[in-house]
């Protein structure tokens, strides 16, 4: 007989209990939230590494967890910039392929990851942590790069997909863009979907350089569309951690981290409007190195 409960609510050993894991969790849901505002990215990067580090939740149930959040926030992220034109559907629609295949790839390879450990959930963790480490680095010197995009200029350099020749092409109107290449959107979208399934990342804090400097789309056309495929992304790989009747998600956790998260982000926005672009991506650097140094001594600890 199937524990319908069990696979909502699987069950683990936290740090913490009743009310106040709760709390703790939506305090965190909230800050993480706060700096999603603010920068504009999912937070799962953050969140699922805060998660297992400070209230000792299972990685593997906190990227699927983490995942529900960012469907949630990122619902209403794509309402808004869809009404208002701020997407590139037709690299929406190529970069979603890839994506939803990447997030049904990175599960696997989250299972396979777990079955090399040999079902230690130490040395799982320990993988997880250091795949991490490397990723909050990557993202760091990412945001730190100052972008040579100037939108008040009608001339476009060429971008990177452009000047792929495998197979075939496609324009991009709205941001005037010619001969871009559709297995090149594709790989974008499969790259991103795989972090999302294997680490419960979304992907966006790496799709936003790439679509503007990539693939040549505007700032404001780039965040719309980004959006899009992290929901896609997000949905896909959701629906392959419910089938793969593992326990990778945690309804009651996920609630509670959306339910603060959503005020969090409101806030965030509103103190993103008051700081200059490049202090943000300064400050967010910095941020995410300082998680990074967090992992790294949690991980020399854990030996």
């Amino acid at each position: 007989m199937i524990d319908f409960f069990n696979l909502i609510a699987p069950d683990f050993t936290s740090y913490l209990t009743g009310p106040l894991f709760f709390l703790s969790l939506a305090g965190l849901g909230f800050i993480i939230g706060i700096l999603a505002g603010i920068f504009g990215v999912g937070g799962g990067f953050l969140l699922v590494p805060l998660m297992n580090i400070l209230l000792g939740i299972p990685i593997e149930l906190a990227a699927g967890s983490a995942t529900c959040y960012i469907i949630g926030t990122s619902t209403t992220g794509v309402i808004k910039h869809f009404h208002k034109g701020n997407m590139e559907i037709k690299a929406a629609v190529y970069i979603s392929f890839g994506s939803i295949l990447g997030a049904v790839s990175g599960d696997i390879l989250q299972d396979i990851l777990v079955r090399i450990a040999g079902g230690n959930k130490t040395l799982f963790e320990q993988i997880m942590q250091g795949v991490f480490i490397l990723l909050l680095v990557l993202i760091a010197w990412v945001m730190s790069r100052k972008s040579s995009y100037d939108e008040k200029s009608d001339i476009r350099p060429v971008t990177f997909l452009q000047k792929m020749k495998l197979g075939p092409d496609t324009d991009l109107p709205l941001s005037k863009q010619i001969g871009v290449n559709i297995i090149g959107l594709f790989g974008i979208g499969f790259s991103g979907g795989l972090l999302t399934g294997l680490m419960g990342v979304s992907g966006g804090v790496l799709f936003m350089p790439i679509l503007v400097l990539g693939v040549g789309l505007a700032p404001h056309l780039a965040v719309g569309t980004s959006l899009t495929v992290v929901l896609i992304g997000s949905i896909s790989a959701i629906i392959k951690k419910s089938l793969s009747g593992g326990e990778k998600v945690s309804l009651p956790i996920a609630v509670a981290l959306l339910a603060a998260g959503a005020v969090g982000v409101r806030i965030g926005i509103s103190i993103s409007h008051k700081l200059h672009g490049e202090k943000l991506k300064k400050y967010f650097s910095i941020i995410v190195l300082l998680a990074a140094v967090m992992i790294a001594v949690k991980l020399v600890t854990s030996f």
